[in-house]
């Protein structure tokens, strides 16, 4: 299994899914109340958003998976040693990894 696989079915379990439509959910709710206009600055940042989690990239992903975390910190053990191994393959995205939130059990401590 590859670095990003690994990384992408921990996020899962973790409740990617769910926070990508729950996330979709304020979006749309947002734009449905946005005042009616052509040119929204504000809806076409929106819709780009909308579209991001439409087909999520490995920074959106890592961005969620840090907010599920932050959330949630049980949840950082989970998926803590994929981002680590996704963070050295890509370290573009070692700053989301920073910022995950210390969780006491998960045995692994590394320093960015």
């Amino acid at each position: 299994m590859s670095v990003e696989s690994e990384f992408v079915r921990a996020a899962l379990e973790i409740g990617l899914a769910e926070a990508v439509a729950e996330t979709m959910r304020d979006i749309d709710r947002a734009i449905a109340e946005l005042p009616q206009g052509p040119g929204s600055r504000y809806a076409k940042r929106l819709d780009n958003q909308r579209d991001s989690l439409r087909r999520p990239t490995l920074r959106t992903t890592a961005a969620l998976v840090v907010s599920i975390c932050i959330a949630d910190p049980s949840r950082t053990p989970i998926v803590r040693r994929a981002f680590a191994r996704l963070a050295d393959r890509h370290p573009e995205l070692a700053g989301f990894y920073g910022q995950l939130p210390a969780a006491a059990d998960d045995g692994l401590r590394r320093t960015a």
